[in-house]
């Protein structure tokens, strides 16, 4: 297992960080990580300073990134991914397993598709957050843009900030919710400000009610 660091370069272009998650680069060496094409003329050595320590968990630490680095966990299936900085477009998109953990602000698309594990965001999101989400967690401190949870099916969207209006979700009022209790202390575990939530009153919302209608949004309450 190992640590992996990836310390963005300047870019001016966007840069698809598909490829760059846990599960497959776990087994390849600093030059052949190095060497891995992120586009047909672009390697990862062109737009990140790579470097890799042994360690006990899969864990793959983005620095420095903006909303030019694009798909960062898209499919993620193990491990652990912190992004030290911004993202792009579909941060988490497709996610299936693991943490992902974005210390800055986020895209358009977060989590999108995403089928389970957690995504945690410090910062703001943009436009169709959680968009077609199925399943899992997914977490922000900041603000959220349009569209939030817009065809969403399952999963629970966790909020520090009320979101606009959405006509497609329903407001079933204030809780009182312990159960929260298990997930902030998975938080615990975690180099992030989620640590420091303890509230269990939340605002639920279900929705969307334009497809299954079985996801829930907790905006958490003082």
């Amino acid at each position: 297992m190992s640590h992996i660091t990836l310390s963005a370069k300047a870019v001016t272009r966007h840069v698809d960080c598909r490829s760059l998650v846990p599960n497959l680069l776990s087994d390849k060496s600093m030059a052949e990580i190095a060497a891995m094409r992120l586009a047909a003329d672009l390697t990862v050595a062109d737009v990140f300073e790579v470097s890799v320590e042994a360690d006990e968990a899969h864990t793959i630490t983005f620095l420095n990134t903006t909303s030019a680095h694009q798909y960062i966990g898209f499919a993620m299936t193990a491990g652990q991914i912190i992004v030290a900085g911004d993202a792009g477009d579909y941060l988490g998109a497709q996610l299936q397993n693991g943490v992902l953990i974005c210390k800055g602000n986020a895209g358009a698309r977060a989590g999108d598709r995403m089928r389970r594990g957690m995504l945690l965001i410090e910062g703001n999101v943009g436009e169709y957050c959680a968009s077609d989400m199925m399943a899992g967690t997914l977490g922000v401190l900041g603000n959220t843009g349009a569209y939030l949870g817009y065809g969403m099916k399952r999963g629970t969207l966790l909020l520090a900030q009320a979101p606009a209006a959405q006509a497609t979700w329903i407001d079933c009022g204030l809780h009182k919710l312990p159960f929260l209790n298990i997930l902030y202390k998975s938080f615990k575990r975690l180099d992030s400000r989620f640590t420091q939530i303890n509230s269990q009153r939340v605002q639920r919302l279900v929705g969307d009610m334009g497809g299954l209608g079985k996801a829930e949004m907790l905006v958490i309450q003082p």
